[in-house]
């Protein structure tokens, strides 16, 4: 079966090198790329790109299996609407060098030496990236992006749509609402409200 990666930039390329790892028998040529960026036409040397999705119906007419090569949350539920209405197959990516609980649950994306702790939930099409830690019990919504490095410690949670820059740290039992923004590098200390930007050390909403 046809594999899409949707996007051709920079986190597709961590994408495509974790297909190359997790499937020894896919080839450059069941790899297709989609993305909207009509001077972009080869991906890593000989990959096609195509830049609609009724290209891609007429490429690959029956079902396929996609994965996301996007970080930004939004993009990210946008795409995968559109290409499950076509036909796709949602690959969630999970590296071999990932550590991930038994117990935890989700259709999540999980880069290279990330961790997912014990009794973790992850909501549909979140993005656990390279480096990125989440401990025991937290609780993520749908379409979460942890940043490269960042860490979620215990009975923390985070709602839909957020993103956690790189290097952040959510401190345990500490609830970052849905649509906020945490800047790299923070320290998450106190519970942040629904749509607020926050960022420092320790972490600060934004003033309006």
């Amino acid at each position: 079966m046809i594999m899409v990666i949707a996007g051709a930039g920079g986190h597709a390329l961590e994408v495509f090198d974790e297909l190359n790892s997790l499937d020894s028998e896919l080839k450059d040529h069941d790899i297709i790329c989609l993305d909207k960026d009509i001077s972009k036409l080869i991906f890593k040397g000989n990959i096609r790109i195509l830049h609609t999705e009724e290209e891609l119906k007429r490429e690959v007419p029956g079902s396929f299996r996609f994965c996301l090569g996007i970080g930004n949350s939004r993009i990210r539920k946008k795409i995968m609407e559109s290409l499950e209405e076509i036909g796709g197959i949602y690959f969630p990516i999970r590296s071999k060098n990932s550590i991930i609980s038994t117990s935890s649950s989700g259709s999540y994306d999980a880069l290279n030496q990330s961790f997912i702790g014990p009794e973790v939930k992850i909501g549909l099409g979140s993005l656990i990236n390279v480096g990125a830690k989440v401990h025991h019990e937290v609780s993520l919504g749908e379409f979460v992006e942890i940043g490269p490095g960042a860490l979620v410690l215990g009975n923390a949670s985070v709602g839909d749509f957020t993103q956690i820059g790189a290097g952040a740290v959510i401190l345990p039992g500490v609830h970052v609402g849905a649509n906020c923004k945490i800047g790299a590098g923070s320290v998450v200390t106190k519970n942040i409200a629904d749509g607020s930007t926050a960022f420092g050390v320790p972490c600060r909403v934004k003033a309006e």
